[in-house]
């Protein structure tokens, strides 16, 4: 499955993390920093593979500790249309 930032999704700081506000609904959306870090690997179509290693490797943690929340943290965001899913 291959993930991609939508387009009309504008991130901006928010505390600790991140707000993105969608202007096809006009909603905002916050994440922390792991979700920021996630939303930064967006700009460009990423397999959800390589976006878990990716964490994984930032975090220094194993990809089997993050997997299950990525892609809890990817439905979601598919659910709420901030990303595009092939």
């Amino acid at each position: 499955m291959t993930i991609r930032a939508a387009p009309g999704c504008i991130p901006c700081p928010f505390g600790d993390g991140i707000a993105i506000f969608d202007t096809n609904s006009n909603s905002y959306f916050s994440m922390n920093a792991v979700g920021e870090f996630v939303w930064s690997q967006l700009d460009q179509p990423v397999e959800i593979e390589v976006l878990v290693g990716r964490v994984a490797d930032r975090y220094r943690i194993e990809p089997s500790v993050c997997e299950g929340d990525i892609r809890k943290l990817v439905d979601d965001l598919a659910a709420n249309r901030l990303v595009t899913l092939a």
